[in-house]
């Protein structure tokens, strides 16, 4: 393979990968409804941000974490971290499974919390 095509090839396989793992998770409900309260120029500038940091810090992490460990520590490791967050992710979706998840009613009750706190303190200001 020549380096055109495996860099290629990493862009694909990691950009298909974040956006299925991202859709529908709670930062995007998040990032949605601050949308809808919000300047959406600043809720977009700031999950595009959050979104750079994060994927710097897994790209350092995957640079980093083999070359510090040995080749087979740390696929066991990534084997047993992947079987750990799949067995989480079974484990709720079978505890949600009596009428769905209630994520986007526990976003918005953190938002509702967060405004009612601003208000307080707002009207503490005054």
């Amino acid at each position: 393979m020549t380096l055109d095509n495996e860099f290629l090839e990493g862009l694909v396989k990691s950009g298909m990968m974040i956006l299925l793992s991202e859709i529908g998770d709670k930062t995007f409900f998040i990032a949605a409804i601050m949308a809808m309260r919000h300047s959406r120029l600043t809720v977009f500038s700031g999950a595009i941000g959050a979104l750079g940091v994060m994927t710097a810090l897994s790209a350092a992490m995957g640079w980093a974490a083999p070359n510090l460990i040995s080749k087979d520590v740390t696929h066991y490791l990534a084997v047993g971290l992947f079987f750990f967050f799949g067995l989480r992710s079974l484990y709720d979706a079978v505890v949600a499974w009596d009428g769905g998840s209630d994520e986007l009613a526990e976003v918005e009750a953190e938002l509702a919390d967060e405004d009612e706190k601003k208000r307080k303190k707002k009207k503490g200001t005054l």
